[in-house]
Parts: C-alpha cells; sequence; structure tokens
C-alpha cells in the first residue's frame, strides 16, 4: 500500500510538473503585439502596406515599412525614427505628444514633387495650410480655394525639410477642436523629436510612399 502510495503522488506530482512547465512554455512563446498586429492585417487585401512605428523611450522609435506580396508581409525598409518630445498617448492640442493606435493615410503632401504614391498627392505651394482654426480644424485646405485668409496653423511650404514629404494619418477624424491637428508622418528634421508627428528619414518617407496607396496602414504603439 506505501508503495502504491509513493507511486500515485509521484505520478501526480509529475502530471503538475507537465503543467507548469506547458503553461511557461506558452507564455514564452506567446506572439507579441507586433506579431499580432501584423497577422490581423495578413488576411484579405484591405491592407497591403503596413508601418509600425515601435516606440522603445522618450522621443525614439523603430519605424519598419512592410509591403504584402505572394500573402506574406515583405520588409521594404526599417530605420530609426522620432516622435513627440514627451513621447506617446496625444489627449489635447500641443502636449507634445504622438498619438497611439491603428491609422489610415489620408493624404500624401509634399514641397518636393509626387514622387509616384498611389494615394492622392497635395503639392505644397503658398495657399496650402494644416489648419488649426475651428471652421477647417485638423484639415490641410487650400486657402486660395475655401478662400480663407489668415489661416492659422502650419504654412507647409515653410517646413522645409520636414514636410519636403509627408502623410496626414487619420488621427482625429471628426476635426474635435482642442484633441490635437496636423498628425503627420514625415521627413526628419534637426530636431531629435516632433511636435506629435512620426519622422522618418527622408529616403525612408520618399520609398513608404513610392510603395503606398489607399490600403496603407500606420500602427503606433
Amino acid at each position: 500500500m506505501k508503495r502504491n502510495s509513493f507511486l500515485s503522488g509521484f505520478l501526480s506530482m509529475a502530471a503538475w510538473g507537465a503543467v507548469i512547465i506547458s503553461v511557461f512554455f506558452s507564455s514564452c512563446h506567446k506572439p507579441d503585439q507586433w506579431t499580432q498586429i501584423m497577422d490581423s492585417y495578413l488576411p484579405g487585401d484591405t491592407v497591403q502596406q503596413l508601418l509600425l512605428v515601435k516606440h522603445t523611450e522618450g522621443s525614439n522609435a523603430v519605424a519598419e515599412f512592410y509591403v504584402k506580396e505572394d500573402g506574406a508581409w515583405n520588409l521594404v525598409e526599417e530605420g530609426a525614427v522620432f516622435i513627440g518630445k514627451n513621447g506617446l498617448g496625444k489627449q489635447k492640442e500641443g502636449d507634445m505628444k504622438t498619438p497611439v493606435g491603428e491609422f489610415t493615410a489620408n493624404t500624401a503632401f509634399g514641397i518636393l514633387p509626387d514622387p509616384g504614391t498611389g494615394l492622392p498627392y497635395i503639392q505644397a505651394t503658398s495657399s496650402i495650410f494644416g489648419c488649426a482654426d475651428s471652421c477647417y480644424y485638423n484639415q490641410m485646405i487650400d486657402t486660395a480655394v475655401v478662400h480663407h485668409p489668415n489661416c492659422n496653423g502650419e504654412h507647409i511650404i515653410d517646413y522645409v525639410p520636414h514636410y519636403n514629404y509627408g502623410l496626414a494619418i487619420s488621427y482625429n477624424p471628426d476635426g474635435i477642436v482642442g484633441l490635437g491637428s496636423c498628425i503627420y508622418v514625415h521627413c526628419k528634421g534637426p530636431n531629435p523629436y516632433t511636435a506629435g508627428c512620426v519622422a522618418l528619414d527622408e529616403e525612408f518617407m520618399r520609398n513608404v510612399l513610392v510603395h503606398s496607396d489607399s490600403r496603407l496602414r500606420i500602427s503606433i504603439h
């Protein structure tokens, strides 16, 4: 009887040990959030390009740009990028933070000519502004067309090299005043941070535009 009890106890302990090892192994091999995001966009053809912006610390991040080929993600380019001076988690205008989440690209734009993007491209002129006024809040407008002189906001053509190439993303699509405006993916300037945008090396930014159309998604976490 004692031998049988000992054997039964040993087997019970072994079974529990197997369960613990299995749980530990599973947790160690659980896909990270980036793999989960990439996998979620893999089925179908709604999303064909994916820009992942991976925050590291402070205003620093790493970006990876993928294009879907034959049902799999192909890495086109990656590199160090800058985000808002105060990191992630935008909540209001002027907080110097970059928004977190999944975004589409509303339009491409630039001081330089269209490099051949599949997105609508706004060529910057003296009348193109990223507007911060309530009537056109968080919209890129041509003041000569909408007849809105003395526009408050960003005079796109003044931001060299930042806006040599850029993407307006779908943050605050309803234009709620005070929530934040003019959130772009654009070229790097002289500072190692932005006011809330994402800044890439110019060639990287150009490459994103060349390979992108309305099926682009931008994931920032």
